[in-house]
């Protein structure tokens, strides 16, 4: 990290100045020496809850950042991950986050520090990526008290809310990382822990309605202002899942990419069963930053496992395994299936149904990552002509984009990747390209690449080719024909069309050119034919989202024994007209059906004869169809 030495030298002053405070205070605030290495639970201890109102006490408020912010979100570019001493992860754990990150461990004193690099290099931990910060600290939980990141005009800060527990130590950390890392510090008013804030990096972020019920004194409108003002997030809400325990979100929900949400599944028998299965129908239902509903993702947790506790880091996922191999093994699987192209582990540990590896570690971001911000071709698209692929590439190291890195690969149906650069438009950092013009029905997967010269190479989305942006290109739907339709006069009467639509494509039927006594009632025609006879044209078209097919239908209301088409009658003069026909070579009836007297579909002896009995021998009126 970039660092000047004056403004540390003046922020880490202030930071000793608070914990030399702290120190002073702990008696009253019933902490001696001896609690800072404490393995205090996550939840509240009996002492605490009598000390609620000092949670907050050292905290350090600050106005808003300014300019244009986003909170990134755990699957992007990480450069560390921040954990405490003594731990409470198995050391196996650090080994691994130590091969790619670096490890910064809070100890809270140069002889623990001491203590834990004798751990650490004795077992397996990669001493060249390990930090390590002083500072006296409470308890393990560093997701819940430690920072929150947001890049602020492309540079990396750090945003602090209040812990919402009465541990000062814990609750100053984020203070104490801000001056040991030169980042700038934002301290909102609010009383949230880590673990009940979920984000998607693109400005929606969850949380669970315990952030509400922390933050009496503020209306919702006011909490969920602070979230947008300090991370430039929209905020969504939800409702408690279980009756007790301490209702972070990440007990059982986990956004696994912009569009992907792990949902935790339970057997029947749980008194959240129900409720967890509402919560993932409403998820499945809400629309994603990038215009698609949510996919979710169910993952089974039987009684006191917490498997959607887990942390992406780069290109990797840490697991909790709670020793079953059945439900660790299918645990595991399920994370696969879900982010293919990642590397997932899973790992035993003193893990609770409420906590695991997601709670005891905060991922720190990469300060100079190269961001690739695009919004993805997905679903259906059309057809008829090229389409556009655009995106926001940043270097936050400050390095110079390497122009002949920024390609979009694609494939289509299953075929060998092809490529295209993405060309400099108009507008600061943004690039664009044109994906030809591709076949009805053709599957289209693709993903972006880019790389700066600090050597950083990105794609989007962040795993790359395994995750790749996947469309169809759509198939216009096809209405069959009708030549013409009849109604019998004096009838009700009712259309629908048939048609295809192989994509079944939020369909559209309309309808133009309707003779009055028609109306549209849902997708459907209906009216009662009037008593005259009328020949009227109207349309019917049937869209998808991209393109529609019409055809224009010939509509006859006809009257049954008007065998002329003079539209009076029946009587003397149609009978006449059919005897001419049948007997006498004349013209054929205008209008067969009406003719039809017995409804035989043929015009034949038996209709005159049944013509003649409704005229004069006081038969049964003409039936036609």
């Amino acid at each position: 990290m970039n660092r000047e030495q004056p403004t540390r030298l003046l922020r880490n002053l202030s930071i000793t100045l608070v914990i030399l405070l702290l120190l002073v205070i702990a008696p009253v605030s019933g902490l001696d020496d001896s609690s800072v290495e404490e393995f205090l639970p996550i939840g509240l201890t009996e002492l605490e809850k009598q000390k609620l109102d000092e949670i907050g006490k050292n905290h350090r408020s600050t106005a808003a950042p300014s300019g244009t912010i986003r909170n990134s979100a755990e699957w992007e570019p990480s450069q560390g991950v921040i954990i405490r001493w003594p731990l409470g992860i198995p050391v196996s754990l650090v080994a691994d986050y130590s091969k790619g990150l670096m490890v910064t461990t809070i100890v809270g004193s140069s002889s623990q520090q001491s203590s834990a690099t004798s751990y650490y290099s004795s077992n397996g931990v990669t001493m060249a990526n390990t930090q390590f910060v002083i500072a006296p600290t409470n308890s393990i939980w560093t997701r819940d008290y430690g920072p929150w990141f947001i890049f602020n005009n492309d540079q990396l800060g750090i945003v602090d809310p209040i812990y919402n527990r009465p541990r000062p130590y814990d609750d100053v950390i984020p203070q104490v990382l801000s001056g040991e890392w030169s980042l700038p510090y934002f301290g909102m008013d609010l009383i949230t822990p880590g673990g009940n804030h979920m984000s998607d990096g693109l400005g929606i972020s969850m949380s669970t309605e315990l952030v509400y019920d922390e933050n009496p004194t503020k209306t919702e409108n006011e909490v969920d202002s602070l979230m947008l003002a300090y991370l430039g997030n929209d905020y969504t809400v939800l409702n408690y899942i279980e009756s007790g325990g301490i209702h972070h979100i990440d007990c059982w929900a986990k956004f696994l990419s912009p569009t992907t949400v792990m949902v935790k599944d339970v057997p029947t028998s749980s008194s959240s069963y129900h409720l967890l299965n509402d919560r993932a129908e409403q998820l499945s239902q809400q629309i994603s930053e990038w215009g698609q509903p949510y996919t979710v993702v169910r993952i089974y947790c039987p009684y006191g496992t917490a498997y959607t506790n887990s942390i992406i880091l780069n290109n990797r996922v840490f697991v909790p395994l709670f020793g079953s191999a059945t439900y660790d093994t299918l645990a595991l699987q399920t994370y696969r299936d879900a982010m293919p192209g990642y590397t997932v582990s899973g790992y035993l540990g003193s893990w609770l149904d409420d906590d695991a590896i997601h709670c005891r570690a905060m991922g720190v971001p990469d300060a100079q990552m190269l961001y690739v911000d695009h919004r993805p071709l997905l679903g259906y698209q059309p057809s008829e002509s090229a389409l556009t692929a655009a995106a926001r590439i940043v270097a936050c190291s400050g390095q110079a984009l390497i122009q002949d890195s920024l390609k979009l690969f694609y494939s289509v149906d299953g075929g060998a990747n092809q490529s295209l650069n993405l060309s400099t438009t108009a507008y600061p950092d943004s690039f664009s390209c044109e994906l030809p013009a591709f076949s009805s029905g053709s599957v289209v997967r693709y993903y972006l690449q880019a790389a700066d010269n600090s050597g950083r190479v990105e794609t989007h989305p962040y795993i790359g080719e395994p995750w790749a942006h996947t469309f169809t290109i759509n198939t216009a739907p096809i209405v069959s024909p009708v030549d013409s339709l009849t109604c019998k006069a004096e009838t009700p009467f009712s259309f629908y069309p048939n048609y295809t639509d192989p994509d079944e494509n939020d369909i559209v039927i309309s309808y133009s050119s309707l003779p009055a006594w028609l109306t549209v009632s849902g997708d459907s025609l209906v009216g009662n034919s009037p008593h005259d006879r009328q020949l009227a044209d109207f349309t019917v078209t049937v869209a998808d989202s991209y393109r529609a097919d019409s055809i224009n239908i010939s509509l006859l209301v006809y009257i049954c024994g008007d065998i002329n088409g003079d539209a009076v009658g029946p009587d003397v003069s149609d009978l006449t007209y059919l005897v001419d026909y049948l007997f006498g070579g004349g013209t054929a009836p205008p209008d067969f059906i009406a003719a039809d007297i017995d409804g035989s579909e043929a015009i034949d002896i038996s209709d005159l004869t049944g013509f003649v009995d409704y005229l004069f021998g006081g038969g049964p009126s003409p039936v036609c169809q």
